[in-house]
This record gives structure tokens, C-alpha cells and sequence, in this order.
């Protein structure tokens, strides 16, 4: 489509050129390429929060699992996601604070100097990492399945997921976080109109929203009600999405690391209070879209492909070039995050200083290393039949979420010990393991939520039977 060719086009060299005038803004330091100096205030916190929070599932893998699931697929995403905010005061408040105070620049550099420990300081770093490549190859690979679909299959998923990889790889390297950020307030705004015009333009062709939910209530009724299709959605699977969201969004690197570049208090009340107001009200669209398949006999395939093919069907095609580069937008304002927060935490957490580099260079050659791991995953793991959501709820989601006990307790529980910790990680991602492959059982809950749940019992335990180090941070 040329529509589509034009402006994505046009949409990655404004991205690259964005990112170059962010260099040059930029100064040689670490907190100003790492953290932009901690200068964003409300407008430009609450699009990178929200932006690096709205990744390549949003616009594919919530209308791929509400295709499957239906309207229970809202409660979990909508209203589960808007109450993690809460996270941006319990967590994000005394990271900012702390981070103002010692110049901390990563989440493992707090959660180590906390315990005085570097071997938590490692270990909390290296499961970011591990857990975080996954998701960061998601979003490479839904840019590739977007332009596989939009181009009829004349640019493979692959070769898409690649190139889109290599721009974004561009612009975080000349841009840091001051790129990123202001990035993510052009790719916010892209997104949130692409996904209303999408909801609108197909609920018009389809006679109304009226319309469109009652032929997808007579075609399959059960995506009305829990437990959903599949039978899915039942009471403790529904509890544990909803515990999810509170354990795992702030241990993402990239949300983590947002919440030191706060100009103040305020910016983050501010994007607390917006954040769910802005999610729940967003979240609805591709929920929508998914069930309105139904009506419509949409058969896709691959069910990630849902959203595309009804915007594709039902809408201009202008509409439709528009809404895919919002999905472009989506994901690369996610993967920009991550790469940048890896390479901060690898550069600043790693000795690598030792060889007479500056923080700076290592971690742009750690950006094009890393980016290079993510293509790896994109070529040789990817299972097209997992979706999306699928995919980062067995990876990324529950591996993330047992860090959670630990960074609460290294926050506001004094008795805590740095080897209550060890454990409490240790024991909580073996767990993981274990549930993953079924040798333990999870009497109807996701294996993420036992993990954190033996995590806590671990940490608490073994704090209590171990001596407690003196900590550098007040509580």
C-alpha cells in the first residue's frame, strides 16, 4: 500500500532526525544521556510512562486474545492495568526520591546499595535483562507481522521485524533518554488517535456500536460473559491478571528507570492521576474490535492479526495506513525504552569502566549488541501460535514480577536483609520454572502469582533467620 509505505517513510526518518536533535541537546554525562538530566516534567512523564507501557499487544495482542476470549479480556487489561498506577506513589514516589538524593541511575544500582550488596545488585540486574529481551523482541516482531500484512505478504515478518529494529537501534543511540522521551509524546499521541479512528471508522461501517456488538452477540454470545470463549476467564485466572499487572508493570526496566527522570513530586501525581484515566477509556478499543470479529465471520488465522484485517476491511484506506503506523508507534515506543534501559543498566551496573571507556560509549555498543540479541530471538524463538500475549505473559510478566517483594521491602521494610532477598528471587523465578513445565500444580492460577507469593514467604523468612547489614538509604 503506498499510503502506508509513505508514511512510515516519513514516520522513521522523523523519528531518526528527532533523535539526532536530541544529541545534540544532549550533554556528556550519564544522568543527561541516561535520564535527561531528570527534567520531565507532567506532559512528557505521563507519554513516556504510558507510551513505553503500550506495546506491541495493544494494538495486536489484546484484539487477538479478546477475539478468543471476549469482553473479559477488558476487565483484566482495562481496569487491571489502571489500578497499577497506584505503583507510580507506592513504588515510583520513593524511587524518585531516592534517586534525586544519590544520584542513582538504575533499579539494580538502588536495590544493591540498599543491602550493600553486589551480588543482589547483579543478580536483580540480570533478571531484568534475561526477562526483558523476550519483550523487546515481541515488539520487533509485531512490527514485522504488521508489515507482512499491510504489504500482502511481499515483505516478510522477519525482514520487517529486522529493519524496524535497525531504526530504532539509530535513534536511541544518538538520542538516550532526552531522544526517547520526547519520542514517546509524538508516538503517544500517534497511537491514541490511530486507535480511536480505527474503533470508529469500523464501528461506522458496521452500523454502530449498537450494531456491531449485537451481530456479535448473536454470532457468539459467550464473548459477553465470563468465563468467555474457552471458558478462559474464571474467577481465579481473572484474580490473577489482576495481581499481575500490580507486581510486574513497575519492575519493567523501562517504567522502573522513567520514574528518576521526574523533574518533581508533582509530575508523577499528575501521571498517576492520568494514566488510568487514559487506559481505561483506551483499553476498551481493541477489546471491541476482537468481539466485533465475530459478527463479521472474520477468520484470521493468526489471531494477533485480528485488529489489521477488521481496520483493513471496514475502513478507509488512508484510515488504515494511519492506524498501522499508530501500531508501529505502539511498539517502538516500548522497544526504544527497553534498549535504552538495558544498555543503562548493563553500562552502569557492569564494571566496564575499568577499561578506560566512558559510560556513554559502552552503553551505545551495549544498544547495538542488544539489539542484535533481540533479532536473534526474532529469528530462531518466536512461536506464532503462542500470540502475543501468550508469549510475555510466560516470559517476561511472571519472570519480572517475583523482583516486586524485593523492591518494596528494600523501600520500606528495615528488617530485610540482602539474603532474604537472593532467596526470595532465587527461589521465586526456580518456582517459575517449575510451574512453566508442570511439575508443580497451580490449582487455577497463573504460576506468576504462586511466584511471587513463595517469594515473599522466602524473603520474609529468611530476613528473619539471617543478621541485617546496615543500609545506606533511610527508610
Amino acid at each position: 500500500m503506498i499510503e502506508f509505505a509513505l508514511l512510515v517513510i516519513a514516520y522513521f526518518a522523523f523519528l531518526i532526525v528527532l533523535g539526532i536533535y536530541a544529541h545534540k541537546r544532549t550533554k556528556k554525562t550519564a544522568q543527561d544521556y541516561f535520564l535527561a538530566n531528570r527534567t520531565f516534567g507532567p506532559v512528557i512523564l505521563f507519554f513516556t510512562l504510558a507510551a513505553t507501557n503500550f506495546s506491541a499487544f495493544t494494538f495486536l495482542g489484546f484484539a487477538g486474545k479478546a477475539y478468543d476470549s471476549g469482553f473479559g479480556q477488558y476487565g483484566i487489561m482495562g481496569f487491571g492495568t489502571a489500578i497499577m498506577a497506584i505503583m507510580f506513589y507506592v513504588i515510583g514516589r520513593k524511587v524518585w526520591k531516592l534517586g534525586k538524593e544519590k544520584g542513582y541511575i538504575t533499579p539494580p544500582e538502588l536495590i544493591g546499595d540498599r543491602f550493600n550488596s553486589t551480588g543482589l545488585r547483579l543478580l536483580f540486574m540480570g533478571v531484568m535483562v534475561v526477562f526483558t529481551i523476550p519483550y523487546l523482541a515481541t515488539q520487533a516482531i509485531g512490527a514485522g507481522m504488521i508489515i507482512e500484512n499491510v504489504t500482502s505478504a511481499a515483505v516478510g515478518w522477519q525482514i520487517g521485524a529486522i529493519f524496524t529494529m535497525f531504526v530504532i537501534m539509530i535513534y536511541v543511540l544518538f538520542g538516550g533518554m532526552r531522544g526517547s522521551g520526547w519520542t514517546d509524546v509524538i508516538q503517544g499521541v500517534i497511537m491514541i488517535s490511530a486507535m480511536t479512528l480505527a474503533v470508529v471508522f469500523i464501528a461506522i461501517n458496521l452500523g454502530g456500536f449498537e450494531a456491531a456488538n449485537t451481530m456479535a452477540y448473536n454470532a457468539n454470545p459467550e464473548l459477553f460473559t465470563r468465563p468467555g470463549g474457552g471458558d478462559y476467564f474464571m474467577p481465579l485466572i481473572w484474580f490473577s491478571f489482576m495481581l499481575l499487572w500490580i507486581f510486574a508493570d513497575p519492575m519493567f526496566p523501562q517504567m522502573f528507570s522513567r520514574f528518576y527522570t521526574a523533574k518533581d513530586e508533582k509530575s508523577l501525581k499528575q501521571s498517576m492521576i492520568l494514566y488510568p484515566i487514559v487506559v481505561s477509556f483506551l483499553f476498551l478499543f481493541p477489546v471491541l474490535i476482537g468481539v466485533w470479529a465475530h459478527g463479521v465471520g472474520l477468520n484470521p488465522g493468526q489471531k494477533d492479526m485480528v485488529l489489521p484485517m477488521m481496520v483493513a476491511n471496514y475502513a478507509p484506506g488512508f484510515v488504515y495506513a494511519f492506524v498501522m503506523v499508530g501500531a508501529l508507534a505502539a511498539l517502538m515506543s516500548t522497544a526504544d525504552s527497553q534498549l535504552l534501559s538495558l544498555s543503562t543498566m548493563l553500562s552502569h551496573d557492569l564494571p566496564f569502566r575499568k577499561f578506560g571507556i566512558s559510560e556513554i560509549n559502552i552503553g551505545r555498543i551495549l544498544i547495538v549488541i542488544l539489539s542484535l540479541f533481540a533479532i536473534l530471538f526474532v529469528v530462531v524463538n518466536y512461536d506464532p501460535s503462542e500470540g502475543i500475549m501468550g508469549t510475555l505473559v510466560k516470559t517476561t510478566f511472571s519472570g519480572l514480577a517475583v523482583l516486586c517483594p524485593t523492591t518494596i521491602a528494600a523501600l520500606y521494610w528495615k528488617k530485610a536483609t540482602k539474603h532474604g532477598c537472593i532467596a526470595s528471587i532465587l527461589v521465586g523465578e526456580f518456582s517459575i520454572f517449575l510451574f512453566q513445565f508442570s511439575m508443580l500444580p497451580t490449582f487455577g492460577l497463573l504460576s506468576a502469582i504462586w511466584a511471587i507469593a513463595i517469594s515473599i514467604v522466602v524473603l520474609v523468612i529468611v530476613s528473619y533467620l539471617t543478621k541485617s547489614h546496615k543500609s545506606s538509604l533511610k527508610n
